[in-house]
């Protein structure tokens, strides 16, 4: 009996110290790897570098004089679960060179008076000479003018269609003229009372029910709209859109739209097919009797189209008040 104890004591011991052995070569173990996640986390910081060399102009390359930079220097702490930062602003005349150790990125805002304000941020992690490396030595911001601001009447309207709820929303044009762009809650299907608006529609078959298409897969998949479209409803012909030719600058916004076209505006409806909970940025050009504006569309949505029909557009509008001006030039 003695004997057998002695051999469960003995095992027992055994156990203890194999699991006493683990327990301290894991907390080596973590204790090493956490001293490594310190060490390279401090080598990052310490190898940081910017060195931004580089010119400001006008878009037709003339240097700027009298610009404004506001400098944020950054870089993460705490393992990145926080960041410092510090600020500086200079003048400068044409050309600057920015440099700064220890730090992963640096956002600057160029102001000048008369331009538009240009805000960048540049990364210590991008290959050298990237447009967004913060190691570059031809960097060339170029600046706006800013020119004549038109006077314009804006609207935004989250475009809804939607058979559960049997709504409608859809944007009137009807009072233009007088300085009014109104998003209008109808009932789905009763007649709709204004001249001139804009609504959310889709691609339909010969039955005039809405074509439905599958996305997704296995057990996110849904049925939706295939095509949707937005649709500018008025009996003047000489009404529609121009879609905005957006394959210049890479940081196309609304400001780059500053003149209306002249000719026809022929196109009632501006077509879009649908991918999950789309964030876009379609442009164009609009024309409303004698007045003259331009539109963002800037997100397409819908929900699972099984029981209900339903989906919808995200729209701006931005109308010169005057009749027959062709400025839309905004903030």
């Amino acid at each position: 009996m003695t004997d057998s104890n002695d051999r469960k004591n003995a095992i027992m011991g055994l156990v203890i110290i194999i699991i006493l052995g683990a327990g301290i070569f894991l907390l080596v173990m973590m204790d090493s790897n956490f001293g490594k996640a310190i060490i390279m986390f401090n080598e990052e910081i310490a190898d940081a570098r910017i060195h931004l060399v580089g010119k400001v102009t006008d878009m037709n390359n003339r240097e700027l004089e009298d610009v404004t930079l506001r400098l944020e220097f950054n870089r993460p702490k705490n393992f990145g679960l926080d960041s410092e930062h510090i600020r500086e602003t200079r003048k400068i005349n044409g050309s600057f060179t920015i440099k700064k150790s220890r730090y992963t990125s640096v956002s600057i805002s160029f102001y000048k008076p008369g331009y538009r304000i240009e805000h960048i941020t540049f990364y210590t992690s991008k290959e050298a000479n990237n447009p967004l490396s913060a190691i570059q030595e031809n960097c060339h911001i170029k600046l706006r003018e800013i020119g004549t601001l038109a006077e314009l009447v804006e609207g935004h309207a989250h475009l809804e269609y939607d058979e559960e709820r049997q709504l409608l929303t859809v944007f009137d044009l009807s009072e233009i003229a007088d300085g009014k762009l109104k998003k209008k809650e109808l009932k789905l299907g009763e007649a709709i009372p204004f001249k001139k608006y804009l609504c959310l529609d889709f691609e339909r078959d010969n039955q005039g029910e809405i074509i439905l298409q599958e996305q997704g897969q296995g057990k996110y998949k849904k049925l939706l709209p295939k095509t949707f479209y937005l649709r500018f409803v008025s009996s003047d012909p000489d009404d529609g859109f121009i879609p905005a030719d957006t394959t210049g600058p890479d940081k196309m916004d609304i400001t780059w739209l500053t003149q209306a076209p002249e000719g026809k505006y022929a196109t009632k409806e501006l077509k879009f097919s649908y991918k999950d909970r789309m964030k876009i940025h379609f442009f164009f050009y609009i024309k409303c009797g004698n007045h003259y504006g331009k539109g963002l569309i800037s997100e397409i949505d819908a929900s699972d189209n099984t029981k209900y029909k339903n989906g919808l557009l995200f729209v701006k509008l931005y109308i010169n008040k005057n009749q027959n001006d062709l400025n839309v030039n905004s903030k």
